[in-house]
């Protein structure tokens, strides 16, 4: 990984700080994009002193579109060529809110934001040659299949505070893996490959989380012990994925905790991910216009 340009979303803490670190050690050129600057900085100031190699930091709230197209053009004009993007930035609001830009926040955050980021910095992965996508998804898209005229939860949304893990939510994983399995067919002839994985359940505080879903991430580990797992040991998949050579033989894969398994069956329906693409670009063009 010497020298070799890693963008990763959303590495301020958890998981995706400790794949930002192993990667920075193994020699990789970290360039992390995360919300909070203050937050941001100490991230980067302690993977610099564990390492020696400082990390880039580039501030962003990704639930804005016109924040993500910012970042990407401030991140390329960086950095010519990108070998790994990782998608990991991501949240479960518990109520249907809007962004000022008018998307809901679910969607736009977890599912938007990796679109737009894919294919905004597409030259830049191309230029690398043998590049990398890896998108974090969840195990919860399993619990609903998605509806196509249902994207942003206009007719259900699922509303649900404690814990926040509303319909929507899953909704917006099946669009992640849908769209990690599009990227893998359409950017395969730049030698681009993508990859999406389930950490499985990592108990990390957040800075967007109310106080009450922070309190469940300290209490709940002593009732799910036997299910949760540690950030280290959820950041392998990341490393694995962006890092090791068998890995480059992959592309289309889906993880949970560790483990290849089958994602759900509507992700593999390519009449409706195709679709889906379609009606996301009608959305953010729209948007622009």
């Amino acid at each position: 990984m010497r020298d070799k340009v890693c963008v990763i979303t959303g590495s301020n803490n958890g998981f995706a700080l400790v794949a930002a670190h192993r990667l920075s050690a193994m020699g990789a050129k970290v360039v992390m994009i995360c919300r909070s600057r203050e937050r941001g900085q100490a991230a980067q100031r302690q993977i610099a002193e564990r390492c020696a190699n400082e990390p880039e930091l580039f501030i962003a709230d990704l639930e804005l579109q016109s924040e993500v197209r910012r970042v990407a053009s401030e991140v390329a004009a960086a950095h010519p060529k990108i070998d790994v993007l990782v998608n990991n930035a991501g949240f479960a609001f518990g109520k249907r809110e809007l962004t000022r830009e008018g998307f809901e926040r679910t969607f736009a955050l977890n599912y938007l934001a990796y679109f737009t980021l894919c294919r905004a910095l597409r030259p830049q992965l191309r230029a690398a040659g043998g590049a990398r996508i890896v998108n974090t998804a969840s195990s919860a898209h399993r619990q609903n299949p998605l509806r196509l005229d249902n994207l942003q939860g206009e007719i259900e949304f699922g509303e649900r505070l404690f814990p926040p893990l509303p319909k929507m939510y899953g909704w917006s994983n099946v669009c992640r893996i849908m769209l990690t399995l599009e990227l893998a067919e359409r950017y395969a002839a730049d030698g681009i490959t993508a990859n999406c994985f389930c950490p499985g359940l990592v108990m990390v505080e957040r800075a967007g989380a109310t106080a009450a879903q922070n309190l469940m991430v300290k209490l709940m580990p002593r009732f799910l012990l036997p299910k949760t797992r540690t950030p280290e040991e959820a950041a392998e998949t990341i490393v694995y994925l962006a890092s090791a050579q068998d890995a480059a033989a992959l592309t289309g894969a889906y993880f949970e905790s560790g483990q290849r398994v089958r994602a759900a069956e509507q992700c593999y329906d390519g009449e409706v991910r195709r679709q889906l693409w379609a009606r996301t670009e009608q959305l953010l063009d729209g948007a622009q216009a």
